[in-house]
């Protein structure tokens, strides 16, 4: 017979509903025919074990827990405290009964905070025990939802374009738009938002008016997300606050402008937060780009990238190189700096000196001068090299090179004995070669210097708690450039499910993927007699050039990412074949 305390569990389990009577009887019935079985190796077959270990910690506290996914919540119980306090003091408000307010706590047996609802509601507190996890994302979850209900009534701000001439219709409209943006109201919707941005991993939030609504999108594993939009005549009155913060021109609503918002969130362990701000004026107002550099994001090293063995000893024989110029290619958001910094974690050692100049400096790297860019100040990649030099560096790293003058001071700098990494912006590894000769370079310079190139992009990976996986078809294997008949019986790849872990996405994170071109002596020559890309990409693939979609593919049956997502970011083998006729 099972023991009273497996009848208290299944109690707690049945009252909170996350057993069905019909599901709590199946398990009291199979306990009394089977002694020897144990009661949470049963539950296992009903539940996740998450939810056994709540329900054994509510029976512990005598409180009795609740789920709150799929749950609503009462506005008038959402109205009787802030969303900041709510997910600071990690509760939220249920339902209000009578005079008494339900309230989800990740710890109900704080006699202190407990004391200090009733102080901040005005009502009794009845505690439920609830997941820290489940209590965050509620609060996201049901005050996103009700932002309306929050904030309606509260401002009226203009919304659109809008045109100011004379000074002081300038000086009336930065005295009401720093008023709207100062109101508490605003204020706290604002921080929310970067707030949840930083948490959900985002790495850039865009606000973008439109006619009837303002939206509001975090770019999560490279993909846009949509979030619950703030009512529409808060429009300027968001874009105004989001400006003051980085210490733009509120006034100047007609033309783009850049700034930056440093911010340190208590909430979320005090992590340091660099944001880049970008506004630029179209015909329904001002939309804002947020780029999110979370200094407290862990540093990758090479071993964490995702090469695979043989790409990861090329690098390494590539890095160790006296001199040269090694490039880092792709377009923005693929990863070139995360490479780039990985590399000078790798190759810093006591014994030489490294420098770079960045823009902006994204994460601190501990024992490396690093250099910001600041061109108020009339230093620039090309000019801040000049000057470096004298610095006796043994390794240098420029951020980017994006014009002659730079690219001319990087091979000068390799000339006179430096090893220097750096990014480009280029399709695939081949192009960056043509690239910096169509930029001016003598071709002379470019076979002398440069000693390889990392073409990159980051596609998701596949979510190991949902995946599924099949057998590739015949036509899937035919965009890889493969045989349908050679392919191996047992291989499988991964498909996108989709569940609570990755947001019902089916992805959750992101993995490079990578095609890395050493020069050798024929790609010398052929950059000497200035070949094309499609010429030089025939050369490197036949000296091992792994192409990006051949990586990718080598991802897809390691079941790391899935083939939709590496057929997002790389060209199909045949698009070269028909560019070169």
């Amino acid at each position: 017979m099972y023991s009273r305390l497996d009848r208290s569990l299944l109690d707690v389990l049945e009252e909170s509903g996350a057993l069905s009577e019909e599901e709590s009887a199946q398990v009291r019935a199979r306990l009394r025919l089977a002694a020897e079985e144990d009661l949470e190796e049963v539950l296992r077959e009903y539940l996740p074990p998450r939810v056994i270990e709540l329900a054994k910690r509510s029976l512990e506290y005598g409180v009795p827990f609740v789920l709150l996914e799929g749950r609503s919540a009462e506005p008038e119980a959402l109205q009787t405290m802030r969303a900041s306090y709510a997910f600071q003091q990690k509760v939220v408000p249920l339902a209000l009964e009578g005079e008494t307010l339900v309230v989800a706590m990740a710890d109900p047996l704080n006699v202190e905070l407990v004391d200090e609802l009733r102080v901040v509601t005005g009502h009794e507190v009845r505690p439920l025990l609830a997941e820290v996890e489940d209590i965050e994302e509620a609060v996201r979850r049901f005050y996103g939802k009700t932002t309306r209900e929050l904030v309606e009534g509260r401002l009226a701000a203009p919304t659109g374009s809008v045109e100011l001439e004379t000074v002081e219709e300038i000086h009336d409209y930065g005295l009401q738009a720093d008023l709207l943006a100062r109101d508490p109201t605003v204020m706290e919707a604002v921080n929310q938002l970067i707030i949840d941005a930083v948490r959900e991993g985002a790495t850039d939030i865009h606000i973008e008016p439109f006619e009837e609504e303002l939206q509001i999108r975090f770019r999560i594993d490279g993909v846009l997300e949509r979030r619950p939009a703030p009512p529409k005549h808060l429009q300027a009155a968001i874009t105004s606050r989001v400006k003051l913060m980085a210490g733009m021109n509120i006034a100047e609503t007609r033309r783009p402008q850049d700034g930056r918002i440093e911010v340190r969130i208590a909430t979320l362990g005090r992590r340091e937060i660099d944001i880049r701000v970008s506004t630029v004026p179209t015909i329904w107002g001002e939309s804002v780009a947020m780029r999110i550099l979370d200094k407290n994001t862990v540093r990758r090293g090479l071993t964490e990238l995702g090469l695979m063995e043989d790409d990861y000893q090329i690098l390494q024989r590539m890095i160790r190189k006296p001199w040269g110029i090694i490039l880092a290619t792709g377009p923005t958001g693929s990863g070139k700096t995360t490479t780039l910094n990985a590399i000078l974690t790798e190759i810093n050692e006591e014994g030489s000196k490294i420098i770079t100049v960045e823009d902006p400096v994204e994460y601190d790297l501990p024992g490396i001068n690093q250099i910001n860019v600041n061109p108020e100040l009339n230093v620039t990649f090309d000019r801040a090299l000049r000057h470096i030099l004298r610095q006796d560096p043994d390794k240098v790293m420029v951020g980017e090179i994006r014009d002659l003058e730079t690219a001319e001071m990087a091979i000068h700098t390799s000339l006179t004995g430096h090893l220097v990494l750096s990014s480009l912006h280029t399709n695939d590894a081949p192009q960056a070669i043509t690239r910096l000769i169509s930029m001016g370079v003598d071709p002379y310079l470019v076979s002398a210097t440069l000693e390889g190139v990392i073409a990159q992009r980051l596609p998701r990976r596949v979510c190991k708690n949902c995946a599924r996986y099949e057998k590739p078809t015949p036509e899937e294997l035919l965009e890889f450039g493969i045989d349908p008949d050679t392919a191996q019986d047992d291989w499988l790849v991964p498909r996108p499910v989709g569940c609570r872990e990755c947001r019902n996405t089916g992805y959750r994170g992101r993995i490079g993927i990578f095609e890395i071109m050493v020069m050798n002596l024929e790609l010398r020559e052929m950059t000497l007699k200035n070949a094309s890309a499609f010429e030089l990409r025939d050369a490197a693939v036949r000296a091992g050039m792994h192409s990006l979609r051949q990586d990718g593919w080598r991802k897809v049956l390691a079941g790391i990412t899935t083939m939709e997502e590496v057929r997002r970011f790389t060209p199909d083998e045949d698009v070269f074949q028909e560019l070169r006729r």
